[in-house]
């Protein structure tokens, strides 16, 4: 016959905190973002355009870290012929694939329908290596000089816990 063990409770082999407990702040998951200003790179005389294919490396991604949504909101409309981006890793385009920079708003999803979302079964991207997301402009006649993207990611450190004592010389002064 099988047997229910309750681990919930503090006893043999079991920590004194129970999944009642609050977790452990290091673990929860945060917001990481970015703006990219194109007008203020430009005016800053980093280039004179965004030439087709820009890569931009935007958020960097620590290493032992999920990454669970992420996406793009356009602050302000880019300018010149057609430009529109790609968001991901390495310059691909699962994030973001397309996404069009010519009218504000969030962007729409990317290849692995990534953007914007919270599904695991959609997007999640486990980083071994320390990464970053990356922005490409791809513009027709390589002529944009403004526009102003925000990129966000929502992250979890599952890098694990340094060993923690199971009892310390308080439990055994009891």
């Amino acid at each position: 016959m099988a047997t229910t063990y309750d681990m919930t409770a503090a006893g043999t082999g079991v920590a004194a905190s129970s999944i009642a407990a609050l977790p452990d702040v290091r673990k929860q998951a945060y917001m990481v973002e970015k703006i990219l200003d194109i007008g203020k790179l430009v005016a800053a005389g980093r280039f004179a355009t965004v030439a087709n294919n820009d890569v931009f490396q935007l958020l960097e991604v620590p290493a032992g870290t999920l990454v669970l949504a992420a996406g793009a909101e356009v602050l302000t409309v880019f300018n010149g012929t057609t430009p529109t981006v790609d968001i991901d890793f390495d310059a691909g385009d699962d994030i973001v694939d397309g996404g069009d920079v010519t009218a504000a708003g969030y962007l729409a999803s990317g290849t692995n329908g990534g953007a914007n979302t919270t599904s695991q079964t959609t997007y999640t991207q486990l980083v071994s290596t320390t990464d970053t997301i990356d922005v490409k402009v791809i513009a027709a006649s390589s002529d944009v000089t403004s526009g102003v993207i925000r990129v966000y990611a929502v992250l979890v450190d599952i890098d694990g816990v340094a060993d923690q004592a199971d009892e310390v010389d308080r439990d055994q002064l009891a």
